[in-house]
């Protein structure tokens, strides 16, 4: 049953390669908008666990739920648990907000917070458990010609989300000077893709890789139906073999780095150090720059061997954090000039953000390529409790941290992340238009690795 996967690596793009794709798409934007809720909120309730407690969710959905796709749910089935989820958060906080707008329940009150709260992880729980099943979906199912590319196209619509997300919340919140009013109407918009998820995800197929390895062959076979093979191209074979040891610190440092800088510097600057409208203004910023920077990565992605993409990307970003660490200290030498400075602040994070998403990009090529069919989602899930967990403990740490301080750590950081892919550049290799089937290791009885 293996040799027929090739029927889906030289696949034609058909119409379930487009239902899967518009799927995965809503996946992604609905974990930006989510995403985003707690941090655009945040300046209403100014407690750090309202910003830690999201990410608790997400954790156990990354674990739990990429878990259950292995084992029992499979890609397509993970997805409806997912969307009951978040569709569940989203119902709740829009609900608790249009009370409290109306004055059934202050804004002031527990209850109110309690179930916003409630709301935000529920939601977390679902899109986050989506996010490894996700990665494995695209990985396993798109053709091998445009796998870099889709791997990168897709989770960039999380960008979009969230700059999405934050210009309603910037729009509403210059309109009306009211963050409750911009929770309502942030909730109201997830139910709404909740509503359009639903209606496109019951046409796209199961991935067949997985339905093998679950052995539902007959399913499977029914699955290839909807894809239709074209001329078999020559891919690439590997010739070196990295232990999967290596492959997980690699992925587990790059991680961490990618993700608490594109956290840090897009959400948790803005309710650190900026106050009213500019909360917003400054992660809608970020976030465009993160979704510009997407499209430009997936045109890379396959143009560029996958290992310099890696260092091209913590190079790049690590010599933009350098520059905005010298923005930082700046302003304390040249007070008059703080009007221009300003400017350049958002320049400076619009640049950062471009390669903090192509360092994201490098990880969602790498994840699902290197981890092996039988664990795939939950490896990818494991993978991200070094970031998760990582990331709260940043939250709570950098919250009594000068600017100064929070942007030298954010430096660190990258300079992580920078050693990460140097260190793979030499005992790794690269993954562009090699079968999954050989990049995650698990050829080797056919010799295709030695």
């Amino acid at each position: 049953m293996e040799d027929e996967f090739s029927k889906v690596d030289f696949s034609k793009w058909t119409s379930s390669h487009w239902s899967l794709f518009t799927s995965l798409a809503i996946g992604f934007f609905m974990w930006g908008v989510i995403a985003s809720i707690a941090p655009l909120f945040y300046p209403s309730v100014n407690q750090v666990w309202f910003l830690i407690v999201p990410i608790a969710a997400q954790l156990a959905g990354d674990l739990g739920i990429s878990a259950l796709s292995d084992l029992k749910l499979g890609r397509k089935g993970t997805f409806f648990l997912t969307m009951a989820l978040y569709g569940a958060g989203s119902l709740l906080i829009f609900g608790a907000s249009t009370l409290s707008v109306y004055g059934v329940i202050p804004s002031s009150s527990p209850l109110f917070l309690g179930l916003v709260t409630l709301g935000i992880i529920l939601g977390n729980l679902g899109i986050e458990g989506e996010v490894p099943t996700a990665l494995s979906y695209a990985s396993e199912t798109m053709p091998l010609r445009l796998r870099e590319t889709m791997l990168v196209l897709l989770p960039n619509f999380d960008n979009i989300g969230a700059m999405v997300a934050s210009l309603i919340a910037l729009v509403t919140y210059n309109l009306t000077d009211s963050y409750l009013v911009e929770l309502r109407l942030l909730g109201l918009f997830a139910i709404i893709l909740v509503g359009v998820a639903i209606f496109v995800r019951y046409r796209i197929p199961e991935s067949v890789r997985w339905l093998v390895k679950a052995k539902k062959e007959e399913k499977a076979k029914e699955e290839l139906k909807k894809f239709s093979p074209e001329a078999m191209e020559e891919y690439v074979r590997l010739n070196k073999r990295t232990s999967l040891a290596t492959r997980f610190a690699f992925l587990a440092i790059i991680s961490v780095s990618q993700y608490l800088t594109y956290g840090l510097m897009a959400y948790v600057i803005a309710d650190y150090y900026f106050s009213g409208a500019s909360v917003d203004q400054v992660i809608f910023v970020a976030n465009l720059g993160a979704s510009l920077a997407g499209f430009l990565a997936s045109a890379l992605a396959n143009r560029m061997a996958s290992r310099i993409f890696a260092l091209f990307s913590y190079l790049g970003g690590a010599s933009t954090m350098g520059l905005i660490v010298g923005y930082v200290i700046i302003p304390s030498l040249l007070t008059y000039a703080l009007p221009t400075l300003y400017v350049m602040f958002y320049a400076l994070l619009f640049l950062n953000m471009f390669f903090s998403e192509f360092g994201w990009a490098v990880r969602t090529i790498y994840e699902p390529t290197l981890m092996p069919i039988r664990a795939r989602a939950f490896f990818i899930g494991l993978i991200r409790v070094f970031p998760m967990v990582s990331y709260a403990l940043s939250i709570q740490l950098t919250s009594g941290f000068n600017e100064l301080q929070f942007v030298m750590y954010n430096l660190a950081l990258w300079l992580l992340g920078a050693g990460g892919s140097l260190m793979w550049f030499f005992k790794g290799y690269d993954v562009n238009m090699v079968p999954i089937e050989q990049t995650s290791q698990e050829d080797v009885k056919k010799g295709a690795i030695t």
